[in-house]
């Protein structure tokens, strides 16, 4: 397959090379400048093409163009976002200078929709696009966090403050309990995993922020329905560069930058943990050391970072190319944690056959290696501070530990002696084909190959002398993870684009078939008990036991799509989209699903009755009803695979015991689950365009949710099954307001702001046979044994935080007091019977938070003085809870009596708990937060002699935050929704500082 595939690429690559020295018809070359009609000032950026071809460039920081037409007939288009477009014949003139008039309200933007564009103007369902200019400029490594903060009802938060960590991302809420609600993610018009690997923290981290033109999210059904199966959480297209201006343009972005910890875990001091043990726990006080050892302060560092990214770009007679390298290294916060990004890309498109055929090919490639932290910060925060780091006599490498396999690790021990390294490499690309045929107006045939592979290796190394493998029985392990994954994909579809003047319409109509294939192999390897640390990782010695695994995994998805856009009289739009998709996941009766979807749009400010009014620039209302699916869950679910038994299913024959094997458990009728959504919005410009917006109202109903359900025991030899049961529903509120509030000749400032409420019911859920059924327990926490804090519940919002309420005095404060007088203090004492019945148990538990915000809230304002310009983006999460774990397992004075005494959390002084209290709402906690996500300044000189732009500026990100939670950080969780809204020693944020240059050639 590989040799096929490179044969392939390299065929058409050459094939495409030998074609751009095609025979060239009689041309010359006009120039000119293109300006705002009002102001005069330049417009960089503008686009200026030929009529009725793809030829064109953009003109440069100075608003000049120059541009090879073929003869006088030719017609210049000259358009620029929030200006009518401008058409200009050529005749005899060699330069030719544009004014163009603003006109927000009539926006010829295009906005990539999937399977083909539209002008800004013409859409009907909710879309939104960032442009490159407008993305967030701090966002690290991880490019999904470019629009945070960005579009309305879009929530993206880092699941910790690791180096390219995986981002929680939902759009209008989440879809499903058991299935990924993650969006799908389309890049240059291949759908790829973003299914995290054993090797990387984020499976996107491959893509170089600085090659990204804008990325687009698609929200209701009428915009996702064209992606079928996968659009029930939304879709995010991603549209890489291509080549800009005219002749060669070179371009380069170099920053270095700092980063630290934002906050720490708050427990005791060395003075006060001495002063506590010496009160609660006096017999402790011969383990107590002599040194002042700040753990977590040996953990953490200043991560510093560099990124360098070069663009090379040249506009041919009939074809542009442009090569793109990247380098990054960024050091995390916590020491030994490290991410380091190789990446080259490259696209090249060829206009054959006077402009009747364009090719495009797009390919680019990353190494990412990650160096992940060993899991230290619980330790950090525990580790007994009167101890040294250090220890001469020890048997555990020369470092500091207890002796006691229970007691915590020594945190620098764990960082020192281990090594942990995951290596991804990614390749992702594709071939299109674009045919117009003369014989037939209007009318368009596009072929794409496209194909995303991936492989990596995950290395572990832990030497005999870690503490962990000390006490073990077969210590010294070595672990390597290996994996394959290919993603293969055809489209091929007809267009067909035309307006019938007689009639007073127009029609866009496409129609397709996509048959994507994906393969997954994983060969794992352990082996423990080494016999020399010598060699670390890449020891030969024997071990006293290995083991081999390998896990393949084919699956394949295979689609025909339709979409239909009519629109009379340039005021009334209707479109139709449908979808039928076939998936390898899924039973043989159940494989196939239609996911259609319908949508009417009314640009009523172009009616005669509203054509006075001055001050209306845009009116236009929409309305949408569509269904889309996920297929999210896993492979062969549905099919009883046979597993290996467990070490207590084995069967002894002699003095020997033979493992067993078994079915897994699995539902034959598995099927996708279904999501419907009606959608309501309304578009809007005033005072010319100055002041733009919209407002969306949505229901969003997910039915056949997948859940694993209890089931009668032995049906499956199991007791509980993934099957469809139950339904959910998000309904919310969306707001946008973009405004230009200041455009004078040396200053402008124009403000983004968009705010969304979102509310999530779980409608019905499986009762199955018990009648005291509350809800299905979920959200697993730090603490005992199989703890969970968190509930499916019907009526409630899903993994709603589920306590007792806890007891207050008259300050408010909890109590932890003998309260009954019965010698004992328990759940009686302490936690409030709500159903009256005498006793406290299970059935006093009560929904007292929800991890989800009421409110989601971003900002940003850009200020331009001349050279000067400056820009900040404001978050902020509104009404959601989050439960500190950190404080319910370290908040209590039995950490000082356990055989080494453990520090405690600083809640424990506050509140008095002597034992743990898990389930206690007291750990239930305001978590709302305004957030500063990140400050760029920059400095711009355009006089510099060979260069048209030079750009020096400065960045801060994560400067503050705003919040009443009493945790280092209220963003916690994901990107799975099983951990959401529960702070469990997370990865610590950090604050970065950047500086860096930009140069335009």
């Amino acid at each position: 397959m590989w040799s096929k595939l490179l044969r392939t690429v390299a065929i058409t690559t050459a094939f495409l090379f030998l074609c751009a020295g095609g025979v060239l018809a009689q041309e010359r070359v006009v120039q000119g400048t293109v300006t705002d009609a009002s102001t005069g000032e330049t417009l960089p950026g503008a686009n200026v093409s030929i009529q009725g071809t793809s030829t064109g460039t953009s003109t440069n920081a100075n608003g000049e163009f120059e541009l090879r037409v073929p003869g006088p007939d030719a017609v210049l288009v000259i358009s620029f976002v929030g200006y009518q477009r401008q058409t200009v014949e050529v005749g005899d003139r060699e330069v030719i200078d544009v004014s163009l008039q603003a006109d927000v309200g009539e926006l010829d933007e295009v906005v990539v929709v999937g399977y083909g564009s539209q002008e800004a103007r013409d859409l009907t369902g909710t879309v939104s696009k960032v442009s490159a200019e407008d993305l967030n400029q701090s966002a690290g490594v991880s490019p999904d966090r470019l629009i945070s903060g960005k579009v309305s009802g879009v929530q993206i938060s880092a699941s910790s403050g690791a180096p390219g960590s995986q981002s929680y991302i939902r759009i209008r809420g989440a879809t499903s309990v058991n299935a990924d609600s993650q969006p799908l993610f389309v890049i240059d018009g291949v759908p790829i995993s973003n299914e995290s690997n054993t090797a990387g923290r984020n499976p996107l981290n491959f893509l170089n922020s600085n090659d990204i033109e804008n990325v687009t999210v698609l929200k209701d059904a009428s915009a996702t329905a064209i992606y079928g199966a996968r659009g029930a959480n939304g879709v995010i297209l991603i549209e890489t560069k291509s080549a800009e201006g005219d002749g060669t343009r070179v371009t380069y972005t170099g920053s270095v930058s700092a980063s630290t910890v934002a906050d720490d875990i708050d427990v005791l001091g060395t003075d006060e943990f001495r002063r506590v043990v010496q009160q609660r726990a006096p017999s402790q006080l011969d383990r107590l050391g002599d040194a002042e050892t700040n753990w977590q302060d040996a953990t953490q560092r200043t991560g510093l970072g560099q990124e360098h990214s070069l663009g090379i770009s040249r506009n041919y007679e009939d074809s542009d190319v442009r090569l793109s390298l990247g380098y990054l290294d960024q050091q995390g916060i916590l020491e030994t944690s490290n991410t380091e990004r190789m990446t080259a890309s490259v696209r090249y498109n060829q206009y054959l056959f006077d402009d009747r055929v364009t090719v495009r090919t797009n390919i680019r490639g990353a190494k990412t290696q990650d160096q992940f932290e060993p899991g230290m910060v619980g330790n950090a925060a525990l580790f007994a501070p009167t101890q040294p780091i250090r220890d001469v006599g020890s048997d555990f490498g020369g470092f500091f530990e207890w002796d006691n396999g229970n007691a915590e690790s020594n945190p620098v021990a764990q960082y020192v002696l281990t090594d942990n390294v995951g290596e991804n490499w990614r390749s992702l690309g594709n071939v299109e084909a674009e045919y117009e045929p003369t014989f037939v107006e209007g009318l368009s045939a596009r072929v794409k190959f496209g194909y995303d592979v991936t492989t990596g290796e995950r290395e572990f190394f832990a030497p005999t002398t870690l503490k962990s493998e000390a006490l073990s029985a077969n210590p010294g392990t070595i672990e390597r993870a290996s994996f394959t994954r290919t993603n293969t994909l055809l489209d091929a579809y007809l267009n067909y684009d035309r307006a019938f003047d007689q009639i007073n319409s127009s029609v866009d109509v496409t129609a397709g078939y996509s048959y994507q294939d994906f393969y997954e192999e994983y060969p794992e390897f352990t082996s423990s008990g080494l016999s020399s640390n010598i060699f670390g990782p890449n020891s030969t010695d024997p071990a006293s036991e290995s083991n081999t695994f390998v896990t393949e995994i084919p699956s394949r998805l295979i689609s025909g799509f339709f979409r239909a856009n009519y629109t009379f009289s340039d005021r009334y739009l209707l479109t139709f989209t449908v979808r039928r998709d076939g998936s390898s996941r899924f039973g043989p009766e159940n494989r196939w699903g239609t996911f259609p979807s319908a949508a009417l749009a009314w640009r009523a400010h172009q009616e005669s009755f509203l054509e006075d009014v001055d001050v209306l620039s845009n009116l236009k209302f929409r309305v949408s009803w569509g269904q889309t699916g996920n297929q999210e869950i896993g492979d062969f679910l549905y099919e009883p695979l046979w597993v290996p038994g467990g070490n207590r299913a084995q069967i002894q024959f002699g003095d020997e015991f033979v493992s067993t094997i078994r079915p897994n458990a699995a539902d034959e009728t598995l099927k996708w689950e279904s999501t419907t959504t009606t959608n309501i919005g309304v578009d809007y410009g005033v005072l010319d365009g100055r002041i733009t917006g919209s407002v969306e109202y949505y229901v969003k109903d997910t039915d056949d949710l997948l859940f694993t359900v209890p089931v009668a025991g032995g049906a499956n030899l199991s007791d509980r099954v993934l099957t469809n049961i139950g339904s959910m529903r998000n309904q919310g509120l969306e707001m946008s307001v973009d405004a230009q509030v200041v455009n004078t000749e040396d200053f402008s400032w124009t403000v983004q702001t968009n705010a969304s409420t979102n509310s999530n019911e779980l409608l019905q859920l499986n009762r199955g046979a018990d009648e005291d059924f509350q809800g299905i327990s979920t959200g697993g926490i730090s603490g005992g044994v199989g703890n969970t804090i968190q509930i499916l519940r019907e009526g409630e919002p899903i993994n709603s935080f589920f306590t007792f309420r806890h007891k207050r005095d008259d300050n408010g404060d909890p109590i932890f007091e003998d309260v009954n007088g019965d010698g004992t203090i328990d759940e009686d004492d302490l936690y409030q019977d709500v159903n009256g019945d005498g006793t406290v148990n299970e059935e006093d538990r009560v929904v007292t938070g929800n991890p989800q915000p009421d409110w989601i809230i971003g900002h940003t304002s850009q200020f331009n003085y001349q050279n000067v310009d400056l820009s900040f983006t404001l978050r902020a999460h509104l009404g959601q809870q989050v439960y500190n774990n950190v404080a319910s397992n370290f908040g209590h004075f039995d950490n000082l009596r356990n055989f080494a005494p453990s520090n405690v959390h600083e809640s424990a002084l506050e509140n008095g708990f002597e034992t743990p209290q898990y389930f206690s709402d007291v750990y239930v906690e305001d978590a709302s937060f305004l957030r500063l996500d990140n400050v760029s300044l920059g400095y711009t000189v355009r006089s510099l002699p060979s260069v048209d732009r030079v750009r020096v500026f400065a960045r801060a990100s994560n400067l503050f935050v705003l919040t009443g939670y009493s945790g280092p950080d209220p963003e916690v969780g994901g990107p799975g929704s099983s951990n959401i809204g529960i702070d469990d020693q997370v990865y610590p944020r950090s604050r970065t500082f950047t500086a860096g240059i930009n140069l335009q050639l």
